[in-house]
C-alpha cells in the first residue's frame, strides 16, 4: 500500500469516528433546547475563527480561483455546510440516532449513482459487490444483528429531513471532484464556510427571533467545541482529503464505518455492550472496504 493510500484510509477513518459522534451531539443539543440553525451558525463561525489564521494567506493567494468558480464553491458550500449539517440536527429532533444513521447507511449507493449522472464514472462489480456486504455490515449494527428490529422503527418528518441531509451530502461529495487538487484543502474548507454561513444566518436569525440568540448553557459550549472542531475542521478536511486521493465511490465505503463508530460511543457513554452482532457488523463492514478498493491497492503495489 501506497503512502498516499494509506493516508488516504487513515484520514476517512477519522473523518467517519468524528461524524458518528454529530448524531450524538445533535441529539444531545436537541434535549438541551440547542435549536438546530443556533447549533450549526454557531460551528461554523467557531470553525470559521480557527481556521482563519491558517488559510487566509492561501485564501488571498487563490482569490482569483474562487472568484471564476464562485458558482461551484457556492454550490458545494450550500450543499455540505448549509443543509448538510443543519438538516441532519433538524431531523434529530423528530427521529432516533439510529434511524438517521440508518439512512445515512445508503449514502455510498447515492454517491455512485450521481457520480454516473454527473461524471458518467463507472463502477466495478468489486465496487458493487463491496457497497453490498458493508451495507450488510451496516444494518447488522444498526439493527443489533435481529430483523424483527425492523418492525420496531417508526418514521417520522425527521426521517424526511434526513434523507434531503443524505442526499445533499452526497451531492457535495461527488462535486468535489470538480475542485482543482492543487489548492489547499484548509482553505476551500474556510471558503465553503464562509460562503454556508452566509446562506445560514438568515434562518438562524428567525429561529432565535422568540429565543435567545446565544447558546445558554456550558453543555451548549461543549457540544458546539466538538462539533466546530471535530466534526467539523477535522472531520471535512480528513474527508476532502480522502476524497481527492481516491476519489468519491471508494471514500463513500468509509462512511458504513459510522454505525461502528456509533456503537463505540455509546458502549463508552451509554453502557452498552459489546457483542456478536457487532463483530459481524464490522467483519462485512470491512471486507466490504477492503473488496471495493483491491483494484486500486493492486495498482498501488505495481
Amino acid at each position: 500500500m501506497s503512502k498516499s493510500l494509506a493516508f488516504a484510509v487513515i484520514l476517512l477513518i477519522a473523518s467517519s469516528f468524528f461524524w458518528s459522534g454529530n448524531f450524538f451531539s445533535g441529539k444531545i443539543a436537541f434535549l438541551s433546547n440547542l435549536t438546530p440553525f443556533k447549533l450549526s451558525f454557531f460551528r461554523w463561525i467557531l470553525a470559521l475563527l480557527i481556521l482563519f489564521p491558517f488559510t487566509y494567506t492561501q485564501i488571498i493567494k487563490d482569490l482569483n480561483y474562487y472568484k471564476k468558480n464562485i458558482l461551484l464553491m457556492t454550490s458545494i458550500a450550500i450543499l455540505g455546510v448549509t443543509i448538510f449539517n443543519s438538516f441532519t440536527y433538524i431531523s434529530l429532533r423528530t427521529t432516533m440516532v439510529i434511524n438517521s444513521t440508518l439512512m445515512a447507511s445508503v449514502a455510498p449507493v447515492m454517491i455512485i449513482g450521481f457520480s454516473w449522472l454527473i461524471f458518467r464514472t463507472k463502477t466495478t462489480k468489486l465496487q458493487f459487490t463491496g457497497i453490498f456486504l458493508s451495507l450488510l455490515g451496516a444494518f447488522s449494527i444498526i439493527l443489533k444483528g435481529n430483523l424483527t428490529n425492523l418492525y420496531n422503527l417508526y418514521f417520522t418528518s425527521g426521517d424526511l429531513w434526513m434523507l434531503a441531509a443524505v442526499i445533499s451530502w452526497c451531492l457535495y461529495s461527488v462535486l468535489l471532484r470538480k475542485i482543482d487538487r492543487s489548492t489547499s484543502q484548509l482553505a476551500n474548507l474556510e471558503v465553503m464556510i464562509i460562503i454556508g454561513i452566509i446562506f445560514i444566518f438568515p434562518f438562524y436569525l428567525f429561529e432565535s427571533f422568540n429565543s435567545s440568540y446565544l447558546p445558554s448553557s456550558s453543555l451548549d459550549f461543549v457540544i458546539i467545541g466538538y462539533v466546530a472542531i471535530f466534526a467539523s475542521i477535522v472531520a471535512f478536511f480528513s474527508w476532502n482529503k480522502g476524497v481527492s486521493i481516491i476519489g468519491p465511490n471508494r471514500a463513500s465505503l468509509f462512511l458504513h464505518l459510522i454505525p461502528v463508530f456509533s456503537s463505540v460511543w455509546a458502549i463508552f457513554f451509554l453502557n452498552e455492550k459489546f457483542v456478536f452482532f457487532h463483530v459481524i457488523g464490522i467483519v462485512f463492514i470491512l471486507s466490504g472496504i477492503i473488496l471495493s478498493n483491491i483494484k486500486l491497492l493492486h495498482e498501488q503495489n505495481y
